[in-house]
């Protein structure tokens, strides 16, 4: 007996990042383990395709149904849709603890004031996730379980995958062919990667921008670093497909990436960028890890076989909370 006649997953038309990845990514799931489960995108008086870069998926696209007997499962970003709905059982998944927060970690007062501005705009909740009680909570990171438990919500975690294409060994060419280069996403964290680029210029310091999936694939197979002092709102893709290509991870301290769920990686390879000694430690680190290639990505053949077991987690995640009688 299914929990429920069908399942709505919300994501916005057209998008193609992590996020909406992992929307597909649950949809794709739920039919394979026999849920009715459908795409349904917004605007919803728009009509749109299941993206392309989906198209590994078996989705079905859908109509937006407030129905009894229905779940609707919105992302973070939409909690005024979500407490709209009157007759089917609503869901917010959260994939971006931040983003709904309006959080950024440069300035709390900056943070406080962009959400409040959210709440005026009518796209925030005046009373934060306190207004969400009588709605389904599921969680993508152990950083948003803490989060929403400690505010009293009840949170069902689904820890999703990356994309199966960057589950294999193949992509690991460990350390043959590797150069001293240095990886950043250059929409996270850039402030302090200024900083760093700026203290550092002898070393090569790589946006990774403007590349197509296979180009970033290559770039990833042929540095040794990749780094990430962004604000890490959830389990983010990139650290963890670097980590796939056999690149060494290193992070600061901000949201996710401060426990040791969500990024099990070893201690040495988390940097808190506000310490006085930042900028040297991390030049020490660097340099070993540029010298001693081989060493350092051993250390990361733990945090590899938790990615490479990711796809069975989610999936026994999800079929304990939609198959709780079969």
């Amino acid at each position: 007996m299914f929990k429920y006649k069908k399942v709505l997953i919300v994501c916005p038309g057209g998008a193609v990042t992590g996020g909406p990845e992992a929307l597909h990514h649950l949809a794709h799931l739920l039919c394979e383990i026999g849920v009715d489960a459908r795409m349904v995108y917004t605007p919803f008086e728009n009509k749109f395709d299941v993206p392309e870069a989906y198209g590994n998926f078996n989705i079905s696209i859908g109509h937006y149904e407030d129905v009894e007997g229905n779940l609707i499962v919105f992302p973070e970003v939409y909690p005024m849709q979500a407490l709209k709905v009157k007759h089917a059982k609503a869901a917010i998944w959260w994939l971006s603890l931040d983003n709904f927060l309006e959080r950024r970690h440069l300035s709390r007062f900056r943070d406080v004031v962009r959400y409040w501005k959210g709440v005026l705009r009518g796209r925030r909740p005046l009373m934060g996730v306190s207004a969400l009680k009588n709605i389904i909570h599921f969680s993508q990171s152990h950083y948003s379980s803490k989060y929403l438990t400690e505010k009293g919500l009840n949170v069902v975690e689904f820890f999703e995958p990356i994309n199966a294409r960057f589950l294999t060994g193949n992509l690991d060419p460990a350390e043959n062919g590797r150069v001293d280069e240095i990886l950043y996403n250059p929409s996270k964290g850039k402030a302090v990667t200024k900083k760093l680029m700026e203290r550092f210029p002898h070393w090569k310091f790589t946006p990774l921008k403007g590349f197509t999936r296979e180009q970033l694939s290559k770039k990833f197979s042929t540095a040794k670093v990749y780094i990430d002092f962004g604000h890490h709102p959830g389990r983010d893709r990139l650290p963890r497909e670097a980590a796939m290509h056999g690149c060494c991870v290193v992070t600061g301290l901000l949201g996710s990436a401060r426990n040791s769920v969500d990024i099990p990686i070893n201690s040495e390879y988390k940097l808190d960028s506000d310490a006085s000694n930042f900028e040297g430690k991390f030049e020490f680190l660097i340099t070993n890890i540029f010298s001693d290639f081989k060493e350092h990505h051993q250390r990361f053949e733990s945090y590899r076989g938790r990615i490479m077991g990711e796809p069975e987690v989610f999936k026994s995640q999800v079929a304990a909370f939609f198959l709780p009688n079969k």
